[in-house]
């Protein structure tokens, strides 16, 4: 019987568990001296044996360093390419491995499906069949897929997980040799729970997800390597040292915080390059807080506060009252991120207001508020309408005159400054106590001001073919200069704020409130409220959409504080409101002038501002005032008479020796005579007008340079009316000059 011989590897399960550990470490020392001794001769040199440590060392740090990285799971050489710590993913750090045209590119669009878009045919007995069958083969790819795209990012899983997958052939190999059957079960079992880990994942059952970054992982790197820079920081710095961002910077109190050192110096443009990294890199809008005062220098990142959701004004605001004579509701309006009431204040210093805006942009809207509001309060209102039926709601009504003829107008304007002159002297210090407790608080509303400055200078130079230019412009000053202390006031409706319209810049300022309401250019803006004030965009859609501004100062600047306005729509309810108006001293009602005007007072305003002729039953003015027609707007239905009260063609008598002593009453604010008065005044046009309607045979532009040419020939060129901003001129004069301009040409 011939012995079997054994075989040099029987014996290897007896040696001890050290053995293979320490012949495989012995090896690899004997393989390392090899390489070193290699190394060495290359180099060709018989150095001294520095050269050998030397090569020894670089390759025994180099296989020591590599051997450390495979155990701990890290890259074996180079930077990180992943955020991934010993326990959590990341993600990748600066992914540049693919080609350049993978960035953005734009995946191919599906094909489209048929344009008669048929109905899908329901699958057969054969076809479900056939899913059936595949329907294991389809899950153990989804699966097989899920597993590969794991693989995929092995870079950015955890490196104990790393750790574990490069030691485990280790541990396996050395399990099967020390313990082969329990090691079998140990692989068996692994290979089960990976499958269950990837039956149960995201391409299986998707159980569970992967845990998604966050996005001080995502923009931490890119941030820092673009700070280190401009920090001038050492390579090896830790990010975690540096740079903190918030997890989520989409959430409430997020931020990024970067510290300082404290020997960077950091000037305006370093500090701006710090601030465009983090505009650039991280996505919204931050707001950078400095600090390198205190122990820690850094610079924190927050988000810029969302601006507050600008209120809507409402497209109707009902009118109320405030219960103050001085205090008057115009509507609402937005101030910084609420709306509040818009009141108009008239006991300061400059109580006058005003409202201007285009043809049908809402201005006699606005200007019926202060008729109900003063009339609420007992005071007498004189409207100027040359219109006529601009503000019509308000006739009838005790206590409101209606003057829509350019002689009426131009006597209640004449009447009302020598009231406001009357009652100043009737508060003096000696004045008599009688006089004084007939006071009323008195309102001028006038409406469309440029037409009636217009219409009265037409009237003045053809109607009543004065010379020079007429006083009324300075009744208008006075009246805005020294009305508030006698509680005289004005209310303007205007195409435009031009101090021509008001006779200076210093009259003009006395218009404490201005609201201009529609569309508005930019200079009609400026006009208003300043070439320095931003503009207030509002929505001219809206009815009666404006803005107004008071003598309150902007918070963030130096102009005046503008706010949007949506004016109260009163119009409806004008009449009814009059109609529960206490009743107006008959006087007023009557069409007399105000009793405490005394033939002293009456004196002095003449000679001061040659107001005589112009009053009721003087040269130039109406026989009386506009009455009050019972019932024309559902008003005054009687009228009384007060025997203390002197009427105006009797106080006007006593100073004016042509004037008789008593003219009767018109029965309506509109005499035949005046209206016919005004029917016959020429109509004027301006310069550009006469062009356009083939008055003047060239263009506007040409027109302009024969008026300055006929000048310097000495032909001269009408002189006009004026309302203050532009000039108008009749037709005959136009064509007159024409004339004499031809001529001096046809001559030459």
């Amino acid at each position: 019987m011939m012995l079997e011989q054994a075989a040099p590897w029987d014996n290897l399960p007896d040696l001890p568990g050290y053995a293979l550990p320490g012949g495989g470490g012995l090896l690899l020392a004997l393989l390392l001296i090899a390489y070193a001794m290699n190394e060495k001769g290359k180099g060709g040199s018989s150095g001294p044996n520095k050269e050998l440590n030397e090569a020894i060392e670089r390759v025994v740090g180099g296989a020591a360093r590599t051997i450390g990285r495979y155990v701990a799971g890290r890259d074996l050489n180079g930077e990180p390419r992943s955020t991934a710590t010993w326990w959590r993913s990341g993600v990748l750090v600066d992914d540049q491995g693919g080609p350049a045209a993978a960035i953005s590119a734009v995946p191919s669009p599906r094909a489209p499906a048929s344009a008669l878009g048929l109905p899908k045919k329901p699958p057969g007995r054969g076809s479900r069949a056939v899913r059936a069958a595949l329907a294991p083969l389809r899950g153990a790819w989804s699966v097989t897929a899920s597993m590969g795209r794991a693989l995929a990012a092995w870079t950015r899983w955890p490196h104990a997980a790393r750790s574990l997958i490069r030691l485990a052939p280790f541990l396996a190999a050395w399990g099967l040799w020390r313990f082969p059957e329990p090691a079998q079960l140990a692989l068996i079992g692994a290979a089960v729970v990976v499958l269950l880990v990837a039956l149960t994942g995201p391409g299986g059952l998707t159980l569970w997800e992967p845990r998604s970054p966050t996005d001080d992982e995502i923009h931490g790197p890119s941030l820092f390597v673009a700070v280190r820079q401009v920090l001038r920081l050492e390579e090896g710095e830790r990010r975690e040292k540096w740079v903190n961002l918030s997890p989520d910077l989409s959430a409430d109190g997020a931020r990024i915080v970067v510290r300082i050192p404290v020997s960077w110096m950091g000037g305006k443009e370093a500090m701006s390059a710090l601030d465009h990294i983090v505009e650039t890199r991280i996505p919204g809008e931050w707001v950078a807080h400095w600090e390198r005062t205190g122990p820690e220098h850094y610079v924190k990142w927050t988000r810029k506060p969302k601006p507050a959701e600008r209120p809507k004004l409402p497209e109707y605001v009902e009118w109320k009252s405030t219960g103050n004579r001085y205090e008057v509701f115009v509507g609402q309006a937005i101030e910084g991120d609420t709306i509040v009431d818009a009141v108009v204040h008239t006991q300061t210093a400059t109580p006058h207001w005003g409202v201007a805006g285009d043809t049908g942009s809402g201005k006699s809207t606005v200007l019926y508020i202060p008729i109900v509001h003063g009339r609420q309060h007992g005071e007498l209102i004189d409207i100027l309408d040359t219109k006529r039926n601009s503000l019509i709601e308000a006739e009838g009504h005790s206590g409101v005159r209606v003057h829509k003829t350019v002689r009426s107008c131009v006597a209640a304007f004449a009447e009302f400054m020598v009231s406001m002159m009357a009652a100043e002297e009737a508060q003096g210090k000696y004045a008599a106590a009688g006089a004084r407790d007939q006071l009323v608080p008195r309102t001028l509303v006038i409406d469309e001001l440029p037409t009636l400055i217009k219409l009265a200078y037409t009237w003045w130079r053809h109607g009543l073919k004065g010379k020079g230019a007429p006083p009324f412009l300075e009744w208008f000053s006075i009246i805005l200069l020294q009305g508030r202390s006698s509680n005289h006031r004005i209310v303007v409706g205007t195409q435009q704020f031009a101090n021509t319209f008001f006779g200076g810049t210093m009259e003009r300022s006395q218009i404490g409130t201005k609201i201009i309401v529609g569309q508005q250019d930019r200079v009609s803006w400026g006009v208003a409220f300043g070439q320095a004030t931003p503009v207030v965009q509002y929505d001219t859609d809206v009815k009666g959409r404006g803005a107004y501004a008071d003598k309150r100062q902007a918070p963030d600047g130096e102009h005046l504080f503008v706010r949007e306005l949506q004016p109260s729509y009163i119009t409806p309810r004008v009449a009814e409101l009059l109609q529960q108006c206490p009743k107006a001293p008959a006087w007023f009602d009557a069409g007399e002038m105000a009793p405490w005007i005394t033939e002293e007072v009456l004196e002095e305003a003449d000679l001061t501002t040659a107001v005589r002729r112009f009053l009721p039953g003087g040269e130039y003015g109406p026989l009386s005032l506009p009455t009050v027609t019972p019932g024309a707007g559902g008003g005054v239905k009687t009228l009384t008479h007060s025997s203390e009260h002197v009427t105006a063609p009797v106080v006007t008598a006593r100073v004016t020796a042509h004037v008789t002593a008593s003219a009767p009453s018109a029965p309506t604010g509109e005499s035949p005579e005046e209206a016919a008065e005004d029917a016959a005044l020429p109509r004027t046009y301006s310069l550009a007008e006469a062009c356009e309607e083939g008055i003047l045979p060239w263009k506007h532009s040409t027109a302009r340079q024969y008026k300055k040419r006929g000048e310097e020939r000495g032909i001269t060129f009408p002189e006009g009316v004026t309302d203050g901003r532009t000039t108008y001129f009749t037709e005959e004069e136009l064509k007159d000059w024409a004339t004499r301009f031809q001529a001096s040409t046809t001559k030459k």
